[in-house]
């Protein structure tokens, strides 16, 4: 069974129980020891997820310099239908790979992470190889802020006419090539596509590069028939002959070289899956009262908003980690009233400004004293010396923009001494504001 599918089966066990399936091993965990918790149910699905590698190669070792033998038999290890076969443009790329440094490889280990799980279930899905997820490797260096010379954007590279004849929304609010799903989803199809038409996975390959009618007329060009690509190599375009060689290598180079494996990424999964949201949401604001100080986990997996409105968003959904998942689902009342905005601070947010609830003066003392004689839902801690926010968060299971909302707490620094309320089995609610 491959790795996806694994990922895939276990999800299913627990989705009927948490009825969501957002895993990150990174995210922030709150642990409830209680017998039957949801929360305790959480804590074991992120612990089963992140014993499962990110990226596990067959095998990989420390030659640092190409050898043929090495090669064949190790390409043979990926049982792919992809025919990796050797080329000195190959062994080139190969050599030009191996010798880059350790930090372009930790940079691409650690992209490989967040991505690749999300790129093997599309691919599983769309019964194509899943080594076709290398394409992304060359074509943006897993970026899906990358934009080319001549417009390509994203993880794949979509050009604008591309991305919107196959039906990706590109405006200037919203940019689906930006999109993980999205975008993924778009070259599975065209990939799809091409392998009808050439019935070869190396000439497929090259079509992503330079369309299939620059394929069609190489073939034409080279005599006509049924052509591999090494047969219609030179007469394609200068890039393309080089691009098959460069995704043979990125895989050879990740699966088999001293590059092949980094500890420090590998050893865990990041599982992101679309959430339904109210498409009345700032996706920033969202982000801070989910998230809090780490709102960027959020924002950086949803790329494909240009403005923060949630309403663009592809079939209601944006990517969240698991535990970020939970909490929108745990604090939907509090969360909306917190995250709608006035018309006034929409135009705001979408020049850059940020909002939060911060209560009054007599709110906080308010509050105070209520928690000073309520035993049941509310304490008051008192910070302790290198304590933070995120670890009282953890603590007491309240998210971090909670916290700061119930004691007016702006920034992230805290004092010695200094009194935080604790509500418990309360939300805080903010006042909506339609004007």
């Amino acid at each position: 069974m491959r790795k996806s599918q694994l990922k895939s089966f276990t999800l299913s066990l627990f989705v009927g129980i948490t009825s969501i399936g957002f895993i990150s091993a990174q995210a922030p965990i709150l642990v409830d020891n209680s017998t039957n918790s949801i929360n305790r149910i959480d804590s074991l699905t992120i612990q089963l997820y992140s014993s499962i590698p990110s990226h596990n190669p067959p095998a990989y070792s420390t030659v640092n310099r190409f050898n043929l033998e090495h090669y064949t038999e190790s390409m043979k290890l990926l049982g792919s239908s992809i025919p990796f076969e050797y080329d000195e443009l190959v062994k080139q790329q190969i050599n030009m790979f191996m010798g880059l440094g350790d930090n372009y490889f930790n940079m691409i280990h650690e992209r490989m992470s967040l991505y690749f799980p999300l790129f093997e279930e599309i691919l599983d899905k769309n019964a194509l190889p899943t080594e076709l997820k290398y394409v992304s490797v060359i074509e943006s260096n897993l970026n899906p802020n990358a934009v080319s010379w001549c417009g390509a954007t994203g993880l794949w590279q979509f050009m604008p006419y591309t991305g919107k004849h196959m039906g990706m929304k590109i405006n200037l609010s919203f940019d689906e090539r930006k999109s993980i799903l999205m975008s993924t989803q778009k070259a599975c199809e065209y990939f799809n596509n091409s392998n009808r038409i050439f019935d070869d996975w190396l000439l497929s390959i090259a079509s992503y590069n330079c369309g299939a009618g620059n394929i069609q007329k190489a073939i034409r060009r080279a005599g006509g028939g049924q052509k591999t690509f090494w047969e219609i190599m030179y007469f394609l375009p200068k890039e393309t002959r080089l691009y098959v060689p460069k995704f043979i290598a990125m895989v050879y180079v990740l699966n088999f070289s001293h590059h092949a494996r980094k500890e420090n990424y590998n050893n865990f999964s990041q599982i992101l899956i679309p959430t339904k949201v109210d498409t009345k949401l700032n996706l920033i604001k969202m982000s801070k009262y989910i998230a809090g100080e780490q709102d960027q986990n959020i924002i950086q997996v949803n790329r494909e908003f240009l403005k923060p409105n949630v309403g663009n968003a592809t079939n209601q959904t944006v990517l969240l980690p698991y535990s970020y998942s939970m909490s929108y689902k745990r604090n939907i009342d509090s969360l909306i009233e917190y995250a709608l905005l006035s018309p006034y601070e929409v135009g705001t947010m979408q020049s850059g400004n940020s909002f939060y609830y911060k209560p009054t003066k007599n709110q906080k003392t308010k509050a105070l004293a209520t928690a000073s004689t309520s035993n049941t839902k509310s304490k008051v801690h008192r910070v302790k010396r290198g304590e933070t926010l995120s670890q009282i968060s953890r603590n007491y299971g309240i998210p971090v923009s909670t916290l700061k909302s119930m004691n007016g707490i702006s920034g992230s620094k805290l004092r010695i001494g200094q009194r935080i309320v604790i509500q418990k089995g309360t939300r805080v609610r903010h006042r909506r504001n339609y004007n």
